[in-house]
């Protein structure tokens, strides 16, 4: 493994000859274990805080090899022991940075490989939806860019599952045995009931729509909890911004247009339009003016292919666009 250290280090410093190449891409096919591995160290070795381009990369790899070269034209027996090749002492340090770095990972993401041993894992890809059933009967859709864990036969006192994206829950009663939603500082219980959840990690806010039966919403922040339960034609929404938590009347249908592929808009900044719309259609946008991600846009769709949308949504606000293979590129009005 010092070996392959070595080489790996000679390739992200970009100093690998053929033949190391050739042993690289032997070991990389040789298992689907190496190939995670190098994958993970890459993604370690380019994520790295501290330098926030290649060149410092470069500088510090430089720094290392020249610490080296004066080690081992220091003639001390100890000297000696840490005159070793360069690349090895590159290789060390790369992996205890990267090993660091997914250690931390695997601890704090609730959907990596350490923390979902023992779980079922379903997903759902943005430009997607699916349904499926729980062993207790419920039912749940799940709209596109949207994760789910939970123990495949509901074992414990309470039916637990954790989420993260959005979806529809119609929940067989159990008075028993609660039903419970973990989201990232929040939590759903119900007995039986059917709602609607979304809580995408990126999002700003986190929302509860309730269509029938009675929820409990609940949000840690700061060590305190604070909460409250929900109605049909009541949202509740947390706002991390503001750090606020709210209760709203509102036409909850509106909430699971979604399943429908209907979309509804109101005021709703352009930024936020194309979140929604990658999560439906799984087409990636950009924007080449920051200033457009502020567009306030209020417009309403049902079932429509995105190309009918954005040429409604040219036609009706201040922007232009152009469809580039598998992104959407939004510019100024005109500009395309």
């Amino acid at each position: 493994m010092n070996h392959i250290h070595q080489i790996i280090a000679k390739y992200f410093a970009g100093e690998i000859s053929e033949e190391e190449m050739g042993q690289l891409r032997g070991w990389l096919e040789s298992s689907a274990e190496n190939q995670k591995l190098f994958d993970d160290l890459k993604q370690g070795w380019e994520g790295l805080t501290l330098q926030t381009s290649s060149e410092e990369k470069s500088r510090v790899l430089n720094k290392v090899k020249g610490r080296i070269k004066v080690e081992q034209a220091d003639e001390r027996p100890v000297r000696r022991l840490f005159g070793a090749n360069w690349y090895r002492v590159a290789a060390s340090v790369l992996i205890a940075v990267s090993v660091g770095s997914l250690a931390w990972n695997q601890i704090s993401e609730p959907f990596s490989w350490m923390n979902t041993i023992g779980y079922e894992v379903r997903e759902c890809d943005a430009g997607k939806q699916t349904d499926f059933l729980l062993a207790d009967g419920s039912h749940i859709y799940m709209n596109g860019d949207s994760r789910m864990k939970f123990k495949s036969d509901l074992e414990g006192t309470e039916r637990n599952v954790y989420m993260e994206g959005e979806a529809f829950f119609d929940v067989a009663r159990n008075e028993s045995k609660p039903f419970v939603i973990d989201l990232d500082g929040a939590e759903v219980k119900v007995l039986g009931t059917s709602f609607n959840v979304k809580a995408y990690p990126e999002d700003d806010r986190m929302e509860t729509s309730v269509i029938t039966g009675k929820v409990a919403f609940t949000h840690s922040h700061k060590g305190e909890e604070e909460g409250f339960h929900l109605v049909p034609g009541q949202k509740g929404v947390i706002n991390h911004n503001e750090e606020s938590m709210d209760r709203f009347q509102v036409d909850n249908q509106l909430d699971i247009a979604w399943m429908k592929r209907g979309l509804l808009f109101v005021n709703t900044p352009l930024s936020e339009l194309t979140k929604t719309l990658y999560r439906t259609y799984g087409v990636k946008f950009k924007l080449t003016d920051g200033s457009l991600k502020d567009l306030k846009i209020t417009a309403s769709f049902e079932n429509e292919k995105l190309e009918e949308i954005m040429k409604i949504l040219e036609m009706t606000n201040e922007f232009s666009y152009k469809i580039e293979k598998d992104r959407v590129v939004i510019g100024n009005k005109n500009e395309f």
